[in-house]
């Protein structure tokens, strides 16, 4: 049935943007033959699992006794997800909740292909009220429309680099002199001398070390159309594309891409950095730190990384709740059985390391009980494993799962310490309502499309394609969208007061 679906799905992609249909068929989470359990379609993105089906039933055995209902995973391959979700949601194939983020959220509720939460949260929404308030949950409500609600992750980023720490020790490079990422140019030339085959900084399509980096308020807007670039102090919305910052950046990256510290299929490759890492032949990542990142890249890397910050302290952003959530779909089946399921799903440690982690005994096993951390059954590897979907951050509340191998057995309790910790920008629960612009914004989007790919990735000159990029920008009206921004911000900031 999954191969099936994922089939589907890829051919309607090559053929045409039309709908989909369901493909059918029987499964341990299909729910056929008794229509009386009702199975709830969760649409993740990531790398689907070998034996996923067999996690399913296991998911099933607790959610048909507690619930009468069933989980039908789906997980849609990043390079390729955010195309067939559109088709899942504007076709006929079965879908109920899936993971999103803000920006796409809108647009989807502009288009009524999503529902409005606010009474499903109300009559079903237990487990989330009580991890996240009445105050956090309306964060994601625009106009009163509740989109989505957030996952149970860091709140707040620190820019940050990775460097394999086998290599840092072998080259004898110093941590310490790194203050900013111009200092790795240095850095990058030691370890290419001695490693002329491997890519120095991981660069590759939509995750390039511009957005990395930034260290602003995107405002929730994933193609940076009117950012806060002092997100402390200002309220000021800025065009993204036109700042210093950005020019100095862009220079920079072309720079390590001339130099071959950068892949040369940076501009149009979309493999996972992890994937590029595992094979041996990655250096270092610009990524967002936070307690959990060191070991969960050593668990999904199979190598320790050294990590140097270029901020002592997290911010709070416009992404902080909206960036990572769970929407239901407007053809849903049944909203109500969803919901109930979706929260369950928030309040069971049983289920959510299910969901991460597969089966005790076959996928892992425990290493310390009393502080739940695991490790693989001897002789299971990452790559041999049947299940480990290992992405708690894009579940519903990975807080209450188990802890991996090498983690600090108070991992959880210090996310929370560094979730507290964080200061917040000026923009924190605002979001745009992009009513009304849909023509302006799809303009633009292609624009972005056209040229910020290979700019932010290092692989485009500054020099010859910035100016063509603002140019192109100002033409599709990015002055009056900012403008727009702008002024619901303004009445936002000012009903605060």
């Amino acid at each position: 049935m999954k191969k099936g679906r994922t089939a589907l799905l890829a051919s309607a992609l090559v053929l045409s943007m039309t709908a989909c249909g369901s493909t059918g068929g029987a499964s341990a989470g299909s729910g056929k033959g008794d229509d009386s359990i009702y199975t709830v379609t969760m649409v993740l993105k990531g790398t689907q699992q070998p034996d996923e089906e067999r996690i399913e039933g296991k998911i099933n055995e607790i959610l048909e006794k507690e619930l009468n209902a069933r989980l039908d995973l789906v997980v849609l391959p990043w390079a390729s997800a955010n195309q067939q979700m559109q088709l899942m949601l504007a076709g006929d194939e079965k879908i109920d909740v899936f993971y999103n983020d803000g920006t796409t959220a809108v647009r989807y509720m502009n288009s009524g292909q999503i529902l409005d939460m606010n009474e499903l949260v109300d009559k079903y929404g237990k487990n989330l009220k009580e991890i996240y308030g009445e105050d956090v949950l309306k964060s994601n409500t625009v106009d009163g429309f509740l989109y989505g609600v957030p996952n149970q992750i860091e709140r707040g980023s620190i820019p940050a680099i990775y460097m394999r720490k086998d290599l840092v020790e072998k080259y004898n490079i110093d941590p310490s002199a790194i203050k900013e990422p111009k200092d790795l140019e240095a850095v990058f030339e030691t370890v290419k001398a001695g490693e002329p085959d491997m890519t120095m900084l991981f660069s590759a399509n939509e995750d390039a070390p511009v957005t990395r980096l930034f260290a602003g308020d995107n405002l929730s807007d994933s193609n940076y159309l009117g950012v806060i670039m002092d997100q402390e102090n200002s309220t000021t919305i800025e065009n993204f594309y036109a700042t210093d910052w950005y020019k100095e950046t862009t220079a920079m990256l072309h720079d390590w891409y001339e130099k071959g510290y950068i892949s040369k299929d940076a501009g149009t490759d979309t493999e996972n950095w992890r994937t590029v890492c595992k094979a041996g032949n990655l250096f270092s990542i610009f990524f967002s730190y936070h307690p959990g990142t060191p070991v969960e890249f050593e668990s999904s890397t199979g190598y320790e990384f050294e990590i140097v910050k270029f901020r002592d302290y997290p911010i709070k952003n416009c992404q902080t709740y909206n960036n990572v959530t769970f929407s239901i779909a407007q053809n849903s089946e049944n909203p109500e059985k969803t919901m109930e399921v979706l929260d369950y799903l928030y309040g069971s440690p049983e289920l959510m390391n299910l969901l991460i982690w597969g089966e005790k005994g076959t996928d892992y096993v425990m290493e310390d009980e009393e502080n739940g951390i695991i490790n693989f059954p001897e002789g299971i590897t990452a790559e041999t494993v049947g299940y480990s979907l290992n992405l708690g951050w894009e579940l519903p509340n990975q807080f209450i799962a188990h802890k991996w191998t090498g983690s600090d057995p108070q991992l959880w309790e210090k996310m929370e310490e560094f979730n507290d910790s964080a200061k917040e920008s000026t923009a924190v629960g605002f979001f745009f309502n992009n009513s009304g612009y849909d023509n302006q914004i799809a303009a633009l989007s292609n624009v972005v499309k056209q040229y910020s790919i290979s700019l932010n990735s290092g692989s485009a000159d500054p020099e010859v394609y910035l100016p063509q990029f603002l140019e192109a920008l100002e033409q599709a009206g990015i002055d009056e969208l900012i403008a727009a921004k702008q002024e619901q911000f303004d009445q936002w900031l000012a009903a605060k007061e």
